[in-house]
């Protein structure tokens, strides 16, 4: 390619001001590899810049319809576009190409996941991948933006400077991937050893799971919220999360999700759910903060990666009435603690979204 084909294919202009650079950011998309083709598509989605850290992050891509793969694949569009939406994918013209030859096999898997689990139960793991990972791109962008500001234009002032910037971390992504497959199996062998520990096999039919369940947070946060800088809000979530999930991985229990300031996770007993609560609020204590929780057991739903049902909705009940500093228990957690910890018995309490009074414990913090 020389400069005639760049300039028949629209690219550049040798009458134009920033000429040089042009020539410059096309002679560098060339030593990458880049094809005049993938250039011109490039260009046209504004992003002739990135090109270099886009083919790495997606290689061959928009090469097909949906209809296209499920041709491909053999199975009905419906169910292709089903996947695709789950994934959390977006298809805004069905005769436009979205998918490369990776993006068929990525579907053909889940397509035949259903013939064993299910289509309900296939579109359900997939939206539960679709959202996570669409959380870990998020973050990875975030951190990248922040710290290396020449990854934009608009920063650097140079296309050239912000194609080389975005390639060279682009070529990390792959890596990056093969990373979340080797934490994948870790997390798939930890979930179930947790469930066979749970003993809930007469359940599992239903997608019960004998758990105690907890809910901590953060007292006071929206008020801190009104007067911490974004920095420093910021650094006390993540703080949190941080301090939140390895006392829970401590223990042996499950980080469920997290819900701003609050924090919900599971363990296979009310004794361990007691002490994840008690270290969580001591660990807020130490760093100039409150924080309350509240603990139950019992059986749950169990449904993509999340936990439901009346067990889990009186545990968000008690730390939503817990005072500073305070763990509360309902009295199926009482009678599993025995006599191995003091609580002091608060009395029926009216708990919304209960019909009736729940009686309610408090536990004693140990000397």
């Amino acid at each position: 390619m020389d400069v005639d084909d760049f300039a028949a294919a629209g690219l550049y202009d040798a009458a134009s001001p920033v000429a040089a650079e042009r020539l410059e950011l096309l002679s560098f998309l060339v030593e990458q590899g880049c094809t005049l083709d993938e250039m011109v598509a490039a260009n046209e989605r504004g992003r002739l810049f990135a090109l270099a850290g886009d083919r790495i992050i997606r290689p061959k891509r928009d090469q097909f319809t949906l209809d296209q793969v499920a041709e491909t694949i053999g199975a009905p569009a419906e169910l292709v576009r089903a996947i695709w939406r789950a994934y959390g994918l977006v298809e805004a013209d069905p005769d436009s190409p979205v998918a490369s030859p990776d993006d068929i096999e990525m579907v053909a898997t889940a397509a035949g996941m259903t013939e064993v689990l299910g289509v309900e139960a296939t579109l359900g793991m997939a939206r539960v991948m679709g959202a996570s990972l669409a959380r870990i791109g998020d973050a990875s962008s975030t951190a990248v933006r922040g710290r290396l500001p020449s990854m934009s234009v608009a920063t650097s002032g140079s296309e050239v400077t912000t194609a080389r910037a975005f390639a060279q971390i682009a070529a990390a992504v792959p890596l990056l991937g093969r990373s979340l497959d080797i934490l994948f199996r870790h997390h798939l062998e930890a979930a179930r050893m947790h469930f066979e520990r749970t003993e809930s096999w007469d359940v599992v039919g239903d997608g019960g799971i004998r758990v105690a369940v907890g809910f901590a947070d953060l007292c006071g946060f929206t008020g801190l919220s009104q007067h911490l800088t974004m920095d420093g809000l910021s650094q006390l979530l993540t703080r949190f999360e941080e301090v939140a999930a390895d006392v829970v991985a401590d223990h042996g229990g499950r980080l469920v999700k997290f819900l701003g300031d609050a924090v919900m996770y599971v363990t296979t007993d009310a004794v361990t759910a007691i002490a994840v609560a008690e270290d969580l609020v001591e660990a807020a204590e130490l760093r100039g903060l409150k924080a309350r929780a509240g603990v139950t057991v019992g059986t749950a739903l169990a449904l993509d990666g999340d936990y439901f049902g009346p067990v889990v909705n009186l545990a968000a009940r008690l730390v939503a009435v817990a005072e500073p500093g305070q763990v509360l228990a309902s009295d199926p957690v009482v009678e599993r603690l025995g006599d191995r910890r003091r609580t002091i018995a608060l009395g029926p309490q009216q708990l919304r979204g209960f019909d009736d009074p729940v009686p309610v414990s408090r536990l004693v913090p140990v000397p």
